[in-house]
């Protein structure tokens, strides 16, 4: 059996809190901390045993920052996302449209989570590129020139939605400054706009306003602020790592 720290409160720990506390862990030492703590948000750490993670929290709390041990087992996974096409933003229901024939009509009190933000993700772009190679031609060789694909992994910064329903049964999401978001911003009607951003500031806050009952990531309640830029997580999996402390502080009763 393995266990997770979950923090209490709403802000993370500091690095220089992580580091202090990473240092005083069984097994683990402080540089740790640029690896398996960078990715700290809302769960601060995972997978560890019973001995590590009551160390952790001890020496967190030494730091001033209040943390609780729990099985992992008592985190909610994450169901596989559906992605956000068409909607239609009714006082009734959120409802979904895939365009190939499923439609689902989602009452507003059944939305746990909005969570919104900016992290880094993974591009994969293509680009022909000419290069010159030896053919036989007869009894000897010729050079010639041949058009290739070359694939390039890319790292980017990208605006995340997801909308999580009561219990973590289904799960809904887009990359909003990707072309897949287009149908999602047509629900904005006259308001859209070519700004990514300002389109899922917009589309964030019709859905709280729908939802008050649902619990906002950091991400989104600073958008609902009127934040500019999108608040950024040090990466996709602080993203959803927070969404799971959030489903986790519901499922304890202590989200407000």
């Amino acid at each position: 059996m393995t266990y997770a720290v979950m923090q209490t409160a709403l802000a993370p720990p500091s690095m220089d809190q992580l580091k202090a506390a990473f240092g005083k862990v069984p097994g683990l030492a402080a540089v740790d901390v640029n690896i398996l703590g960078r990715d700290a948000f809302g769960v601060v750490a995972k997978g560890l045993e019973r001995e590590q993670a009551e160390a952790m929290r001890v020496a967190l709390a030494a730091e001033g920052f209040e943390a609780e041990v729990v099985e992992d087992s008592a985190l909610a996974e994450l169901p596989p996302p559906q992605k956000l096409g068409k909607v239609t933003l009714t006082p009734a229901a959120f409802v979904t449209d895939n365009l190939v024939g499923r439609v689902t009509s989602l009452e507003w009190s059944r939305i746990a989570v909005i969570a919104a933000g900016r992290a880094r993700l993974t591009d994969f772009t293509q680009k022909q590129v000419e290069k010159q190679v030896l053919v036989p031609q007869g009894r000897t060789f010729v050079w010639k020139t041949i058009t290739e694909t070359v694939t390039r992994e890319e790292k980017h910064e990208h605006l995340l939605l997801e909308i999580i329903t009561t219990g973590g049964e289904a799960r809904y999401h887009v990359v909003a400054d990707r072309p897949e978001a287009l149908l999602l911003f047509q629900s904005l009607g006259e308001q859209r706009s070519k700004d990514a951003f300002r389109n899922l500031t917009l589309l964030v806050r019709e859905l709280a306003g729908f939802a008050p009952s649902a619990v906002l990531n950091h991400g989104a309640h600073y958008v609902c602020e009127g934040s500019n830029p999108a608040f950024c997580y040090a990466s996709q999996t602080a993203f959803y790592r927070e969404i799971t402390w959030l489903l986790w502080m519901i499922a304890s009763g202590r989200a407000e």
